[in-house]
């Protein structure tokens, strides 16, 4: 049987994309991209967001890729954000329109993929892409609409994947697989936390070195999440809002009742190990962590 810390090894290589996920992704990004540069003059277009920086979970969803406005487009900087979004999601729906659906996010236009497209051994699913319109702002700085702050908002897409990179090396390349399992823990309990991005924000202020092991890591950052969920978490490149704004005090409520199932669940797993139960220890490490934690 699988010792608690070969699972955990083998469950952070399965969050890992494999070749086929690779080239789905690649092949979905591909129509979506061809779509809106046929609407509109685009300057360059590119992944952004958690795919770019490896903090993407299973199965992918939301997959960001940023397209770059050109001088044709200029005008709609003086137009209310939802006017743009509007204008992307009525160019995908002309082209992804029998089986996949087109809906208007807060500051991306995502184009949802037919889940029977795909058969049920397939290795992993792109389930959407999210097509974020922007305009230059400086260098590496842009603006994106925001539907519900009503106006455009600055982000530096390379200043987020610079700090994560950074993150990552200071861990020796453990935290971004941490990140994921976090990102899973939140997926598998119904995303009490909002948006996923405050996850690893967070994982980004609260996980330091040295390291120990994936399990007391895991059960550490549920605690500390615990006892910050509730605080104001800035954007990493302070130029947008928080990222911690959808947080209203029920959901904070929500998230640290969750967190603490977490803990106490993650406490049941070590002292299920530490008795000789290793099979009971796996399974509740998989209520925990979702499906992709192997029991075997």
């Amino acid at each position: 049987m699988l010792s608690t810390a070969e699972a955990f090894d083998k469950f952070r290589k399965k969050l890992e994309l494999s070749d086929t996920e690779s080239k789905d992704a690649a092949k979905r990004q591909k129509d979506v991209r061809e779509c809106i540069r046929g609407g509109f003059d685009i300057r360059t277009d590119f992944l952004s967001g958690s795919y770019r920086r490896h903090t993407k979970t299973k199965p992918l969803k939301d997959v960001d890729v940023m397209f770059v406005l050109g001088e044709k487009e200029k005008w709609r900087r003086e137009k209310p954000p939802i006017e743009m979004l509007q204008a992307f999601e009525t160019c995908l729906k002309n082209s992804f329109t029998e089986r996949d659906q087109t809906e208007i996010g807060r500051r991306a236009v995502t184009v949802i993929f037919e889940k029977n497209y795909y058969p049920d051994d397939h290795e992993g699913k792109v389930l959407s892409i999210d097509a974020v319109p922007a305009l230059e702002a400086g260098k590496d700085v842009y603006e994106i609409p925001d539907k519900v702050m009503g106006k455009w908002i600055k982000t530096n897409p390379m200043k987020h994947m610079e700090q994560a990179t950074a993150k990552n090396d200071e861990l020796d390349g453990k935290w971004v697989p941490l990140v994921k399992m976090a990102k899973g823990w939140n997926r598998a309990n119904g995303r009490p936390i909002k948006p996923s991005f405050l996850v690893e924000v967070m994982a980004e202020g609260l996980v330091e070195a040295p390291f120990s092991t994936y399990a007391n890591e895991v059960r550490n950052l549920f605690a500390a999440m615990e006892a910050n969920v509730g605080a104001s978490w800035p954007d990493p490149a302070g130029l947008g809002p928080p990222v911690s704004d959808q947080m209203t005090p029920e959901l904070v409520t929500a998230a640290r009742k969750a967190l603490q199932e977490a803990q106490r669940k993650a406490a049941l797993a070590m002292r299920a190990e530490e008795t000789g139960r290793q099979g009971e220890a796996l399974g509740i490490w998989r209520q925990v962590l979702g499906d992709y934690f192997p029991l075997s």
